[in-house]
């Protein structure tokens, strides 16, 4: 046999075992996997909730019913009863872990804090807002005596509960979200007071500190707009035709404010040691938005006008210019920290003329689309009642048209 012919048998059998190898690997991974499902179908599924009751009585037999161990365990409880939406429960759990904190650290143990958060969440799910807010006032009053009124070290404790009212906002009724606003602002005006005395303008945090507080103006002032101020609380308003007195000084009450916080962010912006002159420009820019909403015509063109002159410093000021004023730009004193959405809605084009004064003029939208014709009738409302930005030439505003998409207001049930 030639040397030929012996390679070429040896290379047969070489690519047969190596099917054979193949095919018993595939037969054994198989086998493997079937077997893993079998155990895992065998295998009970846990239940966080079984595992923690079970944790708890082996703690408590094992210690004391007071054992520290135990308020991490009711807290983890609590959580797991609350994700199931077992709120009465998920309360109780939370408030023995409270209890086991305050016997084992003290009544004012700032280590009861999660457990605070949490029974003000579960109480706002069964409906007690009253008992919400007091676990929330306690929450503020053990941090407060812990590290007193104006300390910077209340920032934190004062961010929770802020966020905790808002986001809380759109459950309640307007009467109750009004509630929720009045006790923003109340927690908004210690946030200013400590940023005032204890934060440095040039402090990193100084600028999106001061813009939260002062878009808070807005949402409560929108709010009023929309919904007025509940009778008892001895202000009414009247939301369409013109602004009562009473409507146009508690407009303007909240227009100052705002203005405060946000001049706050102008000054911060510029002490901060990277500001850029792109980045003061748009700080002074986002101030004139603030007097334009309001209606302050003249001391919005002033503040326009000034933060084009700061881009004279710009690297390349006509290109700064021209990304930050050459377009009109939609106004949004939005308290959303994300405003990201996993299921966009429906969105349309919107054609219109923006004013010099900001405001959308000859909205068309596109009357074939596949949307009804109240859908429709919302979308140019919504739009209508925008404001935008002005296109500024020369630090001159003026009229421009403007495109964009908007989301087609969802169909009324």
């Amino acid at each position: 046999m030639s040397n030929k012919e012996v390679m070429t048998k040896m290379v047969s059998a070489y690519q047969y075992s190596l099917i054979v190898i193949g095919l018993c690997s595939t037969i054994l991974f198989s086998a493997a996997t079937a077997q893993s499902q079998t155990i895992e179908q065998q295998q009970p599924v846990s239940d966080p909730v079984s595992d923690y009751m079970n944790a708890i009585d082996n703690v408590e037999a094992e210690y004391s019913a007071y054992s520290t161990e135990l308020s991490d365990l009711y807290l983890g409880l609590g959580k797991s009863l609350y994700s199931k939406q077992e709120y009465e429960k998920a309360r109780q759990a939370f408030q023995r872990g409270m209890q086991i904190q305050r016997v084992n650290y003290g009544l004012n143990s700032l280590s009861q804090s999660p457990y605070l958060l949490s029974i003000a969440d579960t109480e706002s799910f069964l409906g007690n807002w009253d008992e919400s807010q007091e676990a929330l006032e306690n929450l503020y009053s053990i941090n407060q005596q812990a590290y007193g009124a104006n300390d910077v070290r209340m920032l934190p404790v004062l961010d929770q509960m802020l966020d905790w009212y808002l986001d809380s906002y759109d459950e309640r009724t307007p009467k109750g979200g009004y509630s929720n606003l009045v006790i923003s602002e109340r927690i908004a005006t210690k946030m200013y007071s400590i940023l005032e005395k204890e934060l440095p303008l040039d402090d990193p945090r100084a600028p999106e500190r001061f813009r939260r507080i002062g878009y808070l103006q807005y949402f409560i002032a929108n709010h009023i707009k929309q919904h007025g101020e509940p009778s008892e609380s001895g202000v009414t308003f009247s939301t369409g035709g013109s602004a009562s007195r009473s409507e146009a000084s508690t407009s303007h009450m909240h227009f100052r404010r705002g203005k405060l916080a946000l001049e706050k962010v102008v000054a911060a912006t510029t002490q901060q040691e990277d500001s850029s002159p792109v980045e003061q420009a748009e700080a002074v820019a986002e101030l004139g938005d603030w007097y334009l909403v309001f209606g302050q015509r003249f001391s919005a063109a002033q503040a326009y006008q000034l933060a084009y002159d700061v881009l004279e410093t710009a690297e390349q000021p006509e290109q700064a210019r021209a990304e930050l004023f050459d377009q009109p730009r939609i106004i949004n004193f939005s308290m959303d920290k994300d405003s990201a959405s996993d299921s966009a809605p429906q969105q349309m084009e919107v054609r219109m003329t923006v004013s010099a004064y900001g405001v959308p003029k000859g909205i068309e939208v596109d009357e074939d689309s596949d949307i009804s014709k109240p859908q429709l009738q919302a979308l140019r409302r919504n739009v209508s009642n925008m404001r935008f930005r002005p296109r500024l030439q020369n630090g001159i505003a003026e009229e421009a048209p403007y495109k964009s998409l908007y989301a087609v207001p969802a169909p009324k049930s």
